[in-house]
């Protein structure tokens, strides 16, 4: 019995890294997490775990030892590595709470509110009169790229007429994440980029205070100016708030289109019942948020419901899995209009979550409050179901999402 038992667990863990290593395999989810769900965390080999059921994974990304720290480079080019392995994320312990602290109460819901009228107008400028064409609106290509860059802007208090200019360093360096191969000319463009950025970044510091939308900017430039922040941590912390929702944004905006345009009834009774937006945009979160995965560095021992997985594991958290799980998370395929905020985890939890949940919740309550009151009726190509992906293993991304729409009135 313990042999066959031992060859069992060989097995799942073939499958688990043939998951994580594969893109193809990662197409057949429904299959791996049904079995999955049914499996306490997983040692892998070398030091690596899988963690998939819904409180092994709340466990795991909650315990304050849990930290995302740089085991390797971000990419080949020296000068944009240290930027990138200088952003908060790669901080740990009091460092990365001392960093956090500093701007972390400008994310609560109601500090947001007044970047609403602005997202807004973004929103609907993109979404209209296009979705209502014969050849619709291209949503990954136009709000992906778009609200993401702008919010980072209002975020960062970038003036108006800065903003192609960060806009374009922005897409430049994130291009870079994971880049090992740069050709000649795509490695001068990105230390170009960089030291714009660089430049650009250390002018407004030594600047008057200039306009302020979100108070990101301005926060972390007080923090330099009070000695809190070197000239290295300042540039990395604008940084994240520069890169970091350049896929997670564009990516719940994506999906979350592509599942509304094809959930009849979830459409329907938003029309009823706007209000309810921020509701739905949850449960389309839960369902297909963005976040396929998070990997954590376990500085001690971690225990979880079902087992205690050791210190220096590195840790394959499967959210998206975790969100589905049906033994924890009630009608776990379903729109449940009831459901608790606190049995997504979305956009992450602990020590580690996403700084911006609150503002990507915000979007998306605009987006599906607009698409509900301007709209009479939506749909889109492909639905989530039968979409491509990209094959990003951290991030679920559907490559390409067209909405077609009919106006009120």
């Amino acid at each position: 019995m313990p042999e066959h038992a031992d060859e069992f667990a060989k097995s799942l863990g073939a499958l688990a890294l043939e998951f994580l290593r594969n893109p193809a395999r990662r197409e057949e989810w429904r299959d791996f997490y049904d079995l999955f769900h049914r499996v306490p965390p997983l040692p892998i080999g070398d030091g690596e775990w899988v963690v998939t059921r819904w409180p092994d994974v709340r466990a795991t990304m909650g315990h304050i030892s849990a930290e995302l720290t740089a085991l390797f480079p971000s990419t080949s080019i020296p000068e944009v590595n240290k930027l990138m392995l200088g952003m908060l994320p790669h901080e740990s312990g009091s460092e990365h709470r001392r960093m956090r602290a500093l701007t972390q109460p400008l994310f609560k819901e109601g500090r947001l509110s007044g970047l609403e009228p602005e997202i807004v107008r973004q929103v609907e400028s993109l979404l209209y009169p296009a979705a209502f064409t014969e050849v619709g609106r291209d949503i990954v290509g136009t709000l992906g790229v778009r609200v993401p860059e702008i919010l980072s802007c209002l975020l960062l208090d970038v003036a108006p007429e800065d903003r192609v200019a960060v806009g374009d360093w922005s897409r430049t360096l994130y291009r870079q994440m994971g880049r090992y191969d740069q050709s000649a000319s795509e490695t001068d463009a990105a230390r170009g980029a960089y030291y714009g950025f660089r430049d650009y970044v250390l002018r407004r510091a030594r600047m008057p205070s200039g306009p302020v939308y979100g108070g990101v900017g301005r926060e972390l430039f007080s923090a330099w100016q009070g000695g809190q922040l070197d000239d290295d941590q300042l540039l990395s912390y604008f940084a994240l708030f520069l890169l970091t929702g350049l896929d997670t944004i564009t990516y719940a905006i994506a999906n979350s289109v592509s599942f509304l345009g094809s959930s009849p009834q979830v459409f329907s009774r938003l029309r009823q019942s706007p209000d309810l937006s921020g509701v739905a945009f949850s449960e389309a979160m839960r369902l297909w948020g963005p976040i396929r995965l998070c990997v954590r560095h376990l500085q001690k021992e971690v225990p979880t419901p079902s087992c205690t997985i050791p210190k220096d594991a590195l840790v394959f958290i499967l959210i998206h899995a975790a969100n589905r799980d049906p033994e924890f998370v009630a009608d776990p395929d379903q729109v449940r209009w009831d459901r608790s905020g606190r049995e997504s985890m979305a956009f992450g939890i602990g020590p580690h979550g996403c700084l911006g949940g609150a503002l990507g919740m915000l979007v998306g309550r605009i987006l599906f409050r607009s698409l509900c009151t301007r709209c009479t009726r939506i749909r889109v190509t492909p639905d989530p179901e039968r979409a491509s992906f990209i094959p990003s293993l951290p991030i679920l991304g559907i490559e390409d999402v067209r909405l077609y729409a009919e106006p009120v009135g």
